[in-house]
């Protein structure tokens, strides 16, 4: 998910939590999560979730794409 800044030209920002901060501590309590996840929001508004390690980078980007209107990459 590091490579989203650059592969979206600017259109999202990328930003880690330290599992052990405050702000990852309560995320977990707040979406239930057993350890750890991922959060997408826009505007403010939470648009993604995923917990512990169903969260991955593919789901991201789908999920990103859809946000920002823009099609799959072909492969």
């Amino acid at each position: 998910m590091s490579g989203f800044d650059s592969e979206f030209h600017g259109k999202v920002r990328v930003r880690t939590v330290p599992h052990l901060a405050p702000e990852a501590k309560r995320a977990v309590e707040k979406y239930d999560w057993a350890s750890h996840g991922l959060v997408i929001t826009r505007g403010g508004r939470v648009v993604y979730t995923a917990s512990d390690h169903r969260a991955n980078a593919y789901d991201a980007n789908v999920a990103l794409r859809q946000q920002l209107g823009w099609p799959m990459q072909c492969e």
